[in-house]
């Protein structure tokens, strides 16, 4: 492609060759068609131009919010020619760039180093790349798309749990690894019973036998850890506000700063996300349980109108029995909650609610009048009362606290 350099020559040639043969005056003739024939000649030399190769190297394939990532480029000349090569990478829109730059024009250096800040959760990619390779004289040049596509993820923000949350208030649900004294195969004793046919005569108690006449057995418990099932609102009334400063963003950070706790202690961590549609992670536990987690909680995105009260009715009949619920809702525009948690209830469950409210960031918003505002904090308060009176946790999470702060005198 010609470039403005080549075609302001080429019309300079062109005027000048015109000019000599209007004014009969060669010199100008000469310098007009030395001018041209260079610009022809450099056309067909296209060939010289460098062949580039370009590959991209990132620090990290997942990173949190807030998180720093390095993007080097490698720039390999494999042609015969030099010349000058630009290169602008795509960037998201939410990338901010705290190093170098996502664009570049370069004499074939032989790396590029960017540094890019991804404030906000989500999956992501970097590319296309494009770029564009310039002769020696800078008079012709070629595009290029490369497809070279970096897709990476973004897991939303953990904090540390401070002690005073995990002894705020019975029940104590972050309170260690959660031991549930089941009656099965262990070691810790908890009680005589009669022998009967199947028994192994290893459990037999040969003292209790002398003493009382008759085979008893020694019956044990073993120590279990809890599941514990994390219950996403992720509606479409739940991205109130921009940014980081929504519901739903608070509310991911809370279930992932949560997962983090409670999987470090052992125990068995459920996701369901629900807001179109129910989208589950099944119960595990370890390393590799808590990125599948962070994964489900960067995808999360706040679309649908699924009521409380019929994702429970759904759920409830297969999650194990006595399992806490810890439910991460900002509790909006939803008459289904108090049928939800008395039928919650009455199945023999628990449910701690981790409410971030949406009414501060209307207020910072200035989208709803004074007056509305104060009828919707009374509404919000009240419904906060309603499901304490049934004996349940409610953490009022406002905008300007931490997570460590939510459950404190909830």
């Amino acid at each position: 492609m010609w470039s403005k350099k080549a075609a302001a020559v080429a019309g300079g040639a062109i005027f000048l060759t015109l000019a000599g043969l209007i004014r009969l005056n060669y010199l100008f003739i000469s310098a007009g068609l030395v001018m041209l024939t260079f610009v022809v000649l450099s056309s067909f030399l296209d060939v010289w131009m460098p062949n580039v190769k370009i590959r991209r190297e990132t620090s990290s394939d997942n990173i949190f919010e807030d998180g720093n990532m390095n993007v080097k480029f490698i720039v390999k000349n494999t042609g015969l020619g030099i010349g000058f090569v630009e290169i602008y990478d795509t960037l998201p829109p939410q990338a901010r760039i705290t190093k170098g730059s996502n664009y570049t024009l370069l004499y074939m250096k032989p790396w590029q180093e960017v540094s890019l800040k991804l404030p906000l959760r989500g999956h992501y990619h970097l590319g296309p790349v494009k770029m564009r390779v310039k002769d020696a004289f800078d008079l012709f040049y070629n595009e290029r798309l490369e497809k070279s596509i970096h897709s990476f993820s973004v897991f939303p923000q953990i904090e540390v749990l401070e002690e005073q949350v995990i002894t705020s208030r019975a029940p104590k649900l972050l309170s260690g690894a959660m031991p549930l004294n089941v009656i099965g195969a262990g070691t810790e004793f908890y009680s005589l019973r009669e022998f009967v046919p199947g028994d192994s005569l290893r459990s037999v108690n040969w003292k209790a036998l002398a003493k009382k006449g008759k085979m008893m057995v020694n019956e044990t418990v073993r120590e279990d850890v809890m599941d514990v099932i994390l219950l996403l609102d992720a509606r479409e009334v739940s991205a109130v506000g921009g940014g980081k400063d929504t519901p739903l963003e608070m509310s991911c950070r809370a279930a992932a700063t949560y997962a983090k706790q409670l999987l470090d202690e052992r125990n068995n961590v459920a996701l369901m996300v629900y807001g179109e549609t129910l989208e589950r992670v099944d119960l595990d536990r370890g390393e590799h349980h808590l990125f599948k987690i962070l994964t489900a909680l960067s995808s999360a995105k706040p679309k649908g109108d699924l009521k409380l009260k019929t994702v429970l009715q759904d759920l409830l009949p297969y999650l194990p029995s006595g399992s806490p619920i810890i439910l991460f809702s900002s509790l909006d525009d939803d008459f289904t909650i108090a049928d939800a948690f008395t039928n919650t209830i009455s199945r023999g469950f628990m449910i701690t609610t981790i409410s971030p409210s949406s009414l501060d960031f209307e207020e910072k918003m200035k989208r709803i009048p004074n007056e509305p505002l104060l009828v919707a904090r009374i509404e919000r308060e009240n419904t906060i009362s309603e499901i304490r009176s049934f004996g349940l946790q409610v953490g009022d999470w406002k905008a300007d606290e931490s997570v460590n702060t939510v459950l404190q005198g909830g």
